[in-house]
């Protein structure tokens, strides 16, 4: 028997054993019996409690329904049971409206993408804010790593969808906010094994405690991966630890702390068609002549303080400070090796009040939140991997002071209105400390104030009916504005380079049905001017330069539902519908007017099917639909559409107080031939990145409390 009928037999008896195991748990009415169990060990019932959730990043402290918006939350399901955990998309994949790329390219980074904001990122994310609990992971500026994010350490998401600067400032065509295990009241020690094809293995351990008012939990991890491609090999650890303290029964503090250390990855780079159909798992050639790749080293601090001071008051803030270490090589000489040194330190004040005026109840909240940045940023030039001559040195600020409030007006049962405003000042400032081509020190300014206004209608106790009005505001950030395409000056910033500004109109429908059947759709306008877009040179291929689209204009459609089947089985389905289209863009290249925005895709289905059984068996079964999208913005390269299929499978055991989860995952079941990233407008038609073919995983891990 050949390889490829031994890998198509594993894929069947797969599925067959899926199956299987669903019918043989569902003859059982009294195994089927899902008991109200919250320890650790046994299912976490929360995810099948269907009922409205507290969203705890929205200013207004109210729950998922009554937030004029639209707003998906992830479980812990999705992030710890049976996962890979080798990156976020894994959890996000069921968002409507979100489309992630490039989780196999460790050098890049993530790509996520909100309605179209974050689709330009090369490397990184763009356009969308993440939080940790609460603090920012993204810079002032508006880019974000995730890179010092462990999944094994997160338990629940929350996805705000849309143009919501109003709320969270800079760069927030989306946010994500992303939320870790709580501190164990009760000590607890674990462990994990993860191993799988391509080289994948992943270690870790994890341990809690609780002494009087003092609770603590810590999260380590190992990572490591040769990658399933040439010259993708990555190695990682990081540290994780989260402490509470209750101070008084109405006030409290936490402090979270995170270091990270990513010795290598490396960059394979992207190929043209023409290499993909010869070899799909080779590097580009360049990308291994130059070593190109980076290794990474960040180190993090944050205090979250809250107090409820009156029946009416509640205060809360925070304090966070971050260190970063980068470098990287370019595939390329000139300039191809980068050494960053970045601080970011920052804060927020906010007050939150509850009353009635004129006998309408009404939720305020207002405050200040400042984030400062500073990257010293140095080029040499890239002897193939050896680093060369200094080529540019330049230090980069960007400075951030914000000022917001919403208020929300309760005018009856079934009918609420909020608005909100928020102010920005964004100072910008480059001193050029490589003078030898003359001296590009300069400041910018980009201040900016957005307003939102939303309200929601309750048609019933359980559904309602929303609209708001909110527009985005999005600098280009400090390495965009540093990427000058005018060659005679390297120091300094793009003069030609402005911020991207969008309006952004929405209605939507959400609720259950019954207590067996929760949905969410959402229509929405989007018209954007300036859009930030980047390109490639001729000159300079690899190096990534940008530049501002005249207009453009987004309307798209996302629907969402979760239903209870029967005891213990559930189904997801997530459908998105983009028609994003340039307006007014014309370059030296060509008149793009009426093209479609590169790299999101007309059509996204997600679908998935769960089983969990009270003796701790689960299985989960989900397929991905991604449609055709362009990958220039001439709309001349498309890349086709295509489906994927993953499975996982798992048994959680309890032994008195040692509980033992051993799991399998199968990705890519009908082993489809994709491209896991699209680079846009890269030079010589190296737009693709192959993704995996189908692949195998599995591990364990123990628990002993």
């Amino acid at each position: 028997m050949n390889k490829i009928n031994i890998l198509w037999l594993i894929r069947l008896l797969a599925i067959y054993f899926f199956i299987v195991t669903l019918n043989l748990f569902g003859q059982s009415e009294e195994l089927n019996e899902l008991k109200e169990i919250r320890s650790e060990g046994q299912i976490d019932t929360l995810y099948f409690e269907f009922k409205p959730i507290h969203v705890t990043a929205y200013p207004l402290n109210n729950t998922n329904l009554n937030v004029p918006l639209a707003v998906s939350t992830i479980g812990k399901m999705h992030f710890q049971y049976g996962q890979k955990q080798s990156a976020l998309n894994e959890a996000l994949q069921s968002v409507p409206g979100l489309f992630a790329m490039n989780a196999d390219n460790f050098a890049q980074d993530l790509r996520i993408s909100i309605r179209g904001f974050g689709a330009r990122a090369p490397f990184g994310i763009r356009g969308i804010r993440i939080l940790v609990d609460g603090i920012p992971e993204t810079t002032p500026d508006g880019q974000a790593q995730v890179d010092n994010i462990d999944l094994g350490f997160i338990s629940r998401a929350e996805v705000f969808r849309g143009s919501s600067s109003a709320l969270f400032g800079n760069a927030s065509g989306g946010m994500i906010n992303l939320i870790s295990e709580l501190p164990s009241n009760e000590s607890f020690y674990g462990a994990g094994l993860t191993s799988g094809q391509y080289g994948y293995q992943k270690v870790q351990v994890k341990a809690g405690n609780s002494i009087k008012n003092l609770s603590y939990m810590v999260h380590a991890s190992h990572n490591q991966n040769i990658g399933y491609r040439n010259h993708s090999n990555m190695k990682s650890f990081i540290l994780n630890g989260k402490a509470q303290l209750e101070i008084d029964p109405l006030s409290r503090i936490r402090f979270q702390f995170s270091i990270a250390n990513s010795p290598t990855a490396n960059d394979p780079g992207s190929l043209n068609i023409d290499q993909v159909k010869v070899d799909r798992r080779q590097a580009r050639e360049a990308n291994v002549q130059y070593q190109a790749g980076e290794s990474v080293s960040q180190n993090r601090l944050s205090m979250v303080y809250e107090k409820q001071v009156t029946t009416q008051f509640h205060l809360e803030g925070n304090l966070h400070y971050t260190t970063r270490e980068f470098a990287n090589k370019l595939p390329f000489r000139s300039g191809g090796q980068v050494q960053l040194s970045r601080t970011f330190w920052g804060g927020k004040l906010m007050l939150l009040n509850s009353g009635n005026v004129l006998n309408i109840p009404y939720h305020l909240s207002f405050g200040v939140e400042l984030g400062d940045q500073y990257d010293e940023r140095r080029r040499f030039d890239n002897l193939e991997g050896i680093k060369g001559d200094k080529t540019f040195d330049q230090l980069e600020e960007f400075l951030n002071i914000g000022a917001f409030f919403q208020q929300e007006w309760i005018f009856s049962k079934s009918f609420r209105a909020t608005f909100g405003i928020r102010s920005d000042m964004n100072k910008l400032k480059a001193t050029d400390q490589y003078l030898n081509d003359g001296d590009g020190t300069g400041k910018r300014t980009m201040n900016n104030v957005n307003p939102l206004v939303g309200f929601v209608y309750n048609f019933t106790k359980k559904i309602n009916l929303y609209g708001n009005y909110s527009t985005h505001f999005e600098t280009p950030t400090l390495n965009e504005l540093s990427n000058n395409p005018d060659s005679s000056f390297s120091g300094g910033f793009n003069p030609g380079l402005n911020p991207q500004y969008a309006k952004n109109v929405e209605i939507g429908l959400k609720g259950f049905f019954n207590e067996n059947l929760f949905f969410e759709m959402a229509a929405f306008k989007i018209d954007a001017l300036d859009e930030i877009i980047p390109f490639e040179l001729p000159d300079l291929p690899g190096r990534t330069f940008y530049r501002n689209a005249g207009t453009s204009e987004r309307k798209g459609f996302e629907c969402g539902l979760k239903s209870r089947l029967s005891k213990g089985l559930q189904l997801s389905m997530a459908y998105t519908y983009s028609d994003f289209s340039y307006g007014e863009y014309q370059t030296k290249g060509g008149v793009f007017d009426g093209n479609f925005l590169p790299a999101i895709p007309k059509n996204l289905v997600y679908g998935e099917l769960s089983y969990f059984h009270i003796s701790g068996i689960y299985g989960i079964i989900q397929v991905q639909y991604i449609g055709d999208l362009f990958a220039d913005d001439a709309n001349t390269v498309k890349d086709d559409a295509y489906q994927l299929v993953h499975m996982r499978l798992g048994y959680k055991k309890n032994y008195s107080s040692l509980l033992i989860e051993p799991f399998i995952g199968l990705n890519n079941l009908l082993n489809t031939s994709y491209n896991s990233n699209i680079r846009m407008n890269a030079w010589g038609g190296r737009y693709f990145e192959p993704g995996l073919g189908f692949n195998i995983y599995g591990g364990v891990s123990i628990r002993f409390e």
